[in-house]
């Protein structure tokens, strides 16, 4: 298992006071004083480890909450669709040419070859004109 950093620093501690370290010699001054900023650092470190750890869980949480609510959204969106598509096809009104009964119509039924009144039960043709010849046949007559 590795050392932490202030299992590290507290090695090298005991490393100092195991050679019988003279920390008032001119050398043992500067090594006693950077084994002190060496100890502040490593705490410092893992301080700053164990809060970075804090916030990454906390980062995931919310990572799963905003997955929560995204699906949520898009789950009801889907349930929008869903009913948009349910929306009737285009209807059309027929006019039955044997009663006279005006009947409404989808497209599928309109473009069928067996198209019966239901008022009459006559079956008849339709011809379909296109706008642009409705358009077209009174300016032809001027």
């Amino acid at each position: 298992m590795a050392m932490d950093l202030n299992a590290k620093a507290a090695y090298i501690r005991g490393l100092m006071t195991g050679m019988e370290f003279d920390p008032e010699s001119k050398n043992g001054k500067i090594i006693a004083a950077m084994m002190d900023l060496l100890e502040e650092m490593a705490a410092t470190v893992v301080e700053h480890d164990d809060a970075l750890d804090q916030v990454y869980d906390e980062l995931e949480t919310l990572d799963q909450d905003l997955d929560d609510v995204v699906s949520d959204l898009y789950e009801l969106e889907d349930d929008e669709d869903d009913e948009d598509d349910e929306e009737p096809a285009d209807l059309y009104e027929v006019t039955c040419p044997n009663c006279g009964a005006v009947v409404t119509v989808d497209e599928d039924t309109l473009l069928s070859q067996d198209l019966t009144c239901p008022n009459c039960h006559a079956a008849f043709d339709i011809e379909i004109k296109d706008e642009e010849d409705e358009d077209e046949e009174p300016n032809s007559e001027e």
